[in-house]
């Protein structure tokens, strides 16, 4: 179904007298028609522009020069005009709010429709059907597609893609953003339609759950080549591969391996609990204490009876809550759920319909944003937002520059901040020509720049790989021993066991479970609710009714939690 056979991309340089850059160098791979073909790779190994060239939309909306060839059912797609391929090949970008233009979500999905020009009963009839499909059939669909939340803008791009019926669909990064259920529900859909449908996909992805539940064949790329491919089990159960984040699973058995060999490709908890049944100790196991910032600190954030509506739309609920003085708290919960527009809050972007905000005791009520900014330092879930400055150092100078710091202070701030996310080589470059997960590090660095007692971050891994996670999570890690309160917004559980002292859960505008996150981890009946799903670590303990192997919550803890009680 699709054939890429030699195909090379390069791009201008970003300044006069470099060489042009080379993003996709003598790439060839074919996909069989009702496959799925994932890509995963490092950050800037060149995946968005794969998709762009299958697409047939590079070089044609992009700058640069391709050369090789590309088919998709035997159509040459650099000859054939993009319109001509629109019920072939259906796309959904990474940055998925730049493809919603319509003024409701309704109009959204039936526009592509109009153009191929579907009958009205059988444009209402799919309208219904990819609603339904990727969990969005609640929603009112006079809704502008610009209020809604980041994953349900991801879903509301699928659904448009999908209502053309594409024979093959074109996926980069489509599980960034989205809650555990909503990224099971587009795995559900996508599978029934390479079976039901014969449908092709190309997918690039960082996210290894999605991979290992949905792939057939996984391709690496590196600095523009391909160099593996395999079946998910071959690919994260051989040899690591750098910028590649394993399955949880796969980093419990290769943590295991390290004290009792395991000949083992597992991929699911489902799987590692069946492997590891026959070696499991009896009896009782270490119980860990968890802790948490004393709520006795004074407070930074109070929030009090706050609701806040859109158009009359409740959001957010009569909602108090405490976060004392140096607690590294993770909210998450459901796409929708209100994460969003409650951290907007913190920062005077939104003023509430009701009740208070307090900083440090004091009512933010009358108080400007940029005087807010002193204390909170905030960064959007889409970069986008934030970035307006014409080169990386201006970018992140603009802060420090405005907050009445002396010179001194500002270089070493900004030298920090550009050495701390890797950016020191880009200093001079324009951020709107890097990619999306370098302007997330441009976005960071300008608010790590700020230094502020306050970190509010929303979805700030999404789209970057396991390096550049590790980046970002031992810079909060390091703000948080230096004393810093973070509010961390997160759809990743993995992550949130990983880092909380803390761990909020927000359903419907209200906060349905607050705690230590061992104990939030353990309502089941919370978590499905609010679209979520435990961590590995406590996925395991309750398969194998073995509630110590989640006394640390992360993989390697399971394992070694395990492996202290082998003989």
């Amino acid at each position: 179904m699709i054939s890429v056979e030699s195909l090379t991309y390069s791009y201008p340089p970003l300044k006069p007298g470099q060489p042009w850059q080379t993003a996709l160098d003598d790439v060839s791979f074919d996909i069989e028609a009702g496959t799925c073909a994932a890509i995963t790779g490092p950050n800037n190994a060149g995946k968005t522009t794969l998709c762009l060239s299958v697409a047939g939309l590079a070089p044609r909306l992009t700058i640069g020069q391709l050369d090789g060839q590309i088919l998709v059912e035997g159509k040459d797609v650099q000859e054939a005009p993009p319109g001509a391929l629109s019920d072939l090949i259906g796309l959904v970008l990474q940055e998925s709010s730049g493809q919603l233009f319509n003024p409701t979500v309704e109009a959204e999905i039936a526009w592509g429709m109009e153009n191929l020009g579907v009958p009205p009963t059988e444009m209402r009839k799919r309208i219904n059907w990819v609603l339904g499909a990727v969990g969005l059939a609640d929603l009112p669909r006079s809704q502008p597609p610009q209020t809604l939340s980041g994953g349900q803008q991801k879903r509301l791009a699928l659904a448009a893609a999908l209502a053309l019926k594409p024979k093959v669909l074109i996926l980069d990064q489509p599980a960034g953003g989205l809650a555990p259920a909503a990224r099971a529900e587009m795995i559900a859909v996508l599978r029934d339609l390479k079976s039901s449908e014969n449908l092709t996909i190309l997918l690039t992805e960082n996210d290894p759950a999605v991979i290992a539940a949905l792939a057939d064949r996984v391709l690496i790329l590196n600095q523009g080549r391909i160099v593996a491919s395999g079946t998910p089990r071959e690919i994260f159960g051989g040899m690591l591969y750098q910028g590649i984040t394993l399955p949880p699973t796969s980093q419990f058995m290769a943590q295991l391996n390290g004290h009792r060999r395991l000949v083992s490709n597992c991929l699911t908890a489902e799987e590692a609990a069946a492997e590891i049944l026959p070696i499991l100790p009896n009896g009782p196991g270490p119980v860990k204490k968890s802790t948490r910032t004393p709520d006795d600190a004074p407070p930074a954030v109070e929030l009090t009876r706050l609701s806040f509506a859109y158009d009359q739309r409740l959001v957010l609920a009569d909602l108090d809550l405490t976060i004392p003085s140096g607690q590294f708290a993770v909210l998450t919960g459901d796409n929708g759920a209100g994460k969003t527009t409650l951290s907007k809050h913190l920062i005077g972007l939104l003023r509430p319909t009701e009740g208070t905000v307090k900083l440090f005791g004091e009512d933010i009520a009358k108080r400007p944003i940029g005087q807010i900014a002193r204390q909170v330092g905030f960064a959007f879930q889409n970069p986008e937002v934030q970035i307006f400055n014409p080169t990386v150092y201006e970018e992140v100078a603009f802060g420090p520059h405005n907050i009445s710091l002396d010179n001194r202070e500002i270089r070493c701030r900004i030298e920090e901040a550009l050495e701390q996310f890797g950016l020191a080589d880009l200093s001079d470059y324009p951020p709107a020509e890097l990619s999306f997960s370098t302007r997330r590090m441009v976005a960071l660095a300008s608010v790590a720049a700020l230094n502020t007692p306050i970190l509010v971050l929303d979805e700030p891994t999404v789209g970057l790989d396991a390096a550049g996670c590790d980046r970002v999570v031992g810079w909060l890690e390091g703000r948080h021993r230096a004393g810093a309160t973070i509010i961390l917004i997160t759809h990743d559980m993995e992550m949130a066991a990983r880092c909380a002292e803390r761990l909020l859960v927000l359903d419907g505008g209200r906060i349905a479970a607050d705690g230590l996150p061992a104990d939030v981890f353990s309502q089941a009946a919370v978590l499905r609710q609010a679209g979520l799903e435990p961590p590995f670590a406590v996925q395991l303990a309750t398969l194998l009714d073995a509630p110590w192997l989640a006394a640390d919550l992360t993989p390697q803890g399971a394992a070694r939690t395990l492996s202290e009680r082998l003989p």
